[in-house]
């Protein structure tokens, strides 16, 4: 028989259904539905479009159509935010109304949680609408709406007005009118900025001075300031708090997020403790091995995703820098899927047995969690992933397969150096990670986002553990 697993995020989608007859029955059709699909993994998508399913069959059947109405169950529909922009819809739409963003974009939140009545697109005023238009069409315009919206919906509110605009206003031109310029500007420079509105301007000059003062240039030319917008592409927001308490912010969160991180269940997993202690067979280290090798081929990919994303082209070196350390350094033999083939070789194992191996879906899920994270996220979201819930926590996660392997099999030093090697390197690409990450958190929603893709990536790490302890029969 199958074995049936549900992500975190399905079950609480489940368990908005009322405790009793209603869940049961509505758990049993989403499992039915999902072998019948060939699927094992129930994610909050498979979970969304069997209860879609069973709504057309239910509304088709007059006692249950009766019953139904009278649970309202479900036929009440949950609310999704989109994470971009704050749209907030009821059901899972296909894409955003306002931004664009794909489905998988949206999170499952509580009516509390989303502090809206009505879930039909924000509409503008005639005067905001018109007020928005000063604004030079493109990004600018486009990131200034976005931001707007996001403030009316935190504040409950079905339209955007003037007085709503001119609160986000108010509170960007008080950080910009700190702002003077300290560099030299050339004419072209000069006249492109001048374009920006007021209200904005001194925290683009901020920026585009940071940049300067960064690359260790003595002038501002047009061409970073083509940089700098590159950045605001990838975070998504204004950098209007200017004061020196935005550095010991930044670094008070990186504080509390690496406690909360080296906490989590997936950095302390019964299957790592167990694994740990060794006493496994030769058996069952292969069978990790070859599961396991299907995730480690493709680390590299997750972090060519982030690259260009990244900002600030320093920022960008330190990650192409990482990616080279994944390749080798350009020698072949030293690349890191080579030297998982190499271990996989040491246990005695041909290029048969790893070759188009079918993985189990937990491994699977990693996957497609952390390709997801790190090609579709915005930059922030993404480099949690890979930054804070990878490189962080690798050397300590692996020092326990280290110990674990040490202690059941007998294996050459050198052709445990996938393992070994990354007990040093990501201790390295951790500190890195960090470096890169000081540059951008500048307000509490840079650090939701990273830390929201740290904690996706060790969401979808326990449930890849959760996988191998049942894999392995670690009972």
């Amino acid at each position: 028989m199958t074995e049936i697993i549900w992500t975190d995020e399905a079950k609480k989608r489940l368990e908005r259904v009322p405790q009793g007859f209603m869940r049961s029955m509505s758990q049993s059709r989403i499992e039915s539905f999902a072998l019948d699909k060939g699927i094992n993994l129930i994610t909050l998508e498979v979970a969304e479009d069997a209860i879609g399913e069973a709504r057309k069959i239910m509304g088709g059947m007059p006692v249950l159509k009766s019953f139904n109405s009278g649970m309202g169950a479900m036929n009440a529909p949950p609310l999704y935010r989109c994470k971009l922009c704050g749209y907030t819809a009821e059901g899972l739409p296909e894409s955003c109304p306002v931004c664009g963003a794909g489905r998988d974009r949206f999170e499952l939140v509580d009516k509390a949680e989303a502090k809206v009545n009505l879930t039909s697109e924000l509409k503008w005023t005639q005067e905001a609408a018109e007020r928005l238009k000063k604004i030079p069409e493109g990004f600018m315009r486009d990131m200034t709406k976005w931001r707007i919206e996001k403030t009316a919906r935190d504040k409950g509110l079905s339209a955007v007005t003037l007085d709503v605009m001119q609160e986000k206003y108010d509170y960007w031109g008080q950080g910009s009118a700190k702002v003077h310029k300290t560099f030299p500007w050339t004419k072209e420079a000069d006249e492109k900025v001048e374009r920006i509105p007021p209200f904005v301007r001194g925290m683009v000059i901020k920026e585009i001075e940071s940049l300067t003062e960064k690359k260790g240039l003595k002038e501002v030319t047009p061409d970073l300031i083509e940089e700098s917008k590159k950045m605001w592409k990838g975070t998504m927001e204004f950098h209007s708090d200017l004061e020196g308490k935005e550095e010991k912010s930044g670094k008070d969160f990186l504080q509390q997020l690496k406690d909360e991180i080296f906490s989590h269940e997936a950095v302390n997993h019964p299957f790592l403790e167990r694994f740990s202690k060794g006493n496994l067979s030769e058996e069952q280290v292969k069978t990790f091995a070859v599961h396991y090798y299907q995730h480690a081929k493709m680390f590299s990919h997750y972090i060519a995703n982030i690259i260009p994303k990244i900002p600030h082209e320093q920022d960008r070196m330190l990650m192409v820098k990482n990616l080279m350390d994944e390749y080798g350094n350009l020698s072949p033999e030293k690349t890191h899927p080579a030297l998982f083939r190499k271990f996989l070789t040491g246990l005695g194992l041909e290029k048969k047995d790893w070759k188009k191996f079918k993985p189990i879906p937990e491994v699977t899920n990693f996957i497609d969690r952390l390709t997801m994270l790190t090609r579709y996220e915005p930059f922030l979201i993404g480099f949690g992933a890979v930054g804070p819930g990878v490189e962080w926590v690798i050397p300590t996660m692996f020092k326990k397969i280290v110990d674990g392997l040490k202690r059941s099999i007998s294996m050459k030093e050198d052709d445990m150096e996938y393992w070994t090697s990354h007990i040093i390197l990501d201790a390295e690409h951790g500190e890195a990670a960090t470096t890169i990450l000081r540059n951008y958190l500048h307000d509490g929603e840079s650090h939701y986002m990273v830390r929201k893709g740290a904690m996706k990536s060790l969401e979808a790490r326990k449930i890849l553990w959760d996988g191998f302890g049942r894999l392995l029969d670690f009972t």
